[in-house]
């Protein structure tokens, strides 16, 4: 069972919001979608915030391990290198946890 970091799910989650809000320009990227996830599920006036967030979370993941191990090919990374990546940090992180904090951000800054 993983044990709450700094606020954050766990250390692996902490630590990419961490990143994430430490490269110039990254956290205004995600800013900027998390208001586009938040234009594109408002039905008369009435924001899906649930379904916000799992779309800010899957494009965060996405983005986030392009962003980050995007230069690291796959099929060529093996042993204890390539798990600690793809096997045990990315899966660790909780992307929906992150994609709260910035619908919320977004949602005060509307």
């Amino acid at each position: 069972m993983c044990e709450k970091y700094n606020g954050w799910t766990n250390w692996e989650t902490w630590n990419a919001a961490l990143w994430i809000g430490e490269v110039d320009g990254m956290g205004d990227e995600i800013f900027a979608q998390a208001l586009k996830e938040i234009e594109d599920n408002t039905d008369d006036d009435t924001v899906d915030i649930p379904t916000a967030k799992y779309a800010l979370s899957k494009w965060l993941e996405e983005f986030s391990t392009e962003m980050f191990f995007g230069h690291i090919d796959r099929d060529e990374l093996h042993g204890p290198a390539a798990d600690a990546i793809y096997v045990g940090y990315i899966p660790s992180v909780d992307w929906y946890s992150i994609a709260e904090h910035y619908i919320k951000d977004a949602q005060e800054g509307l």
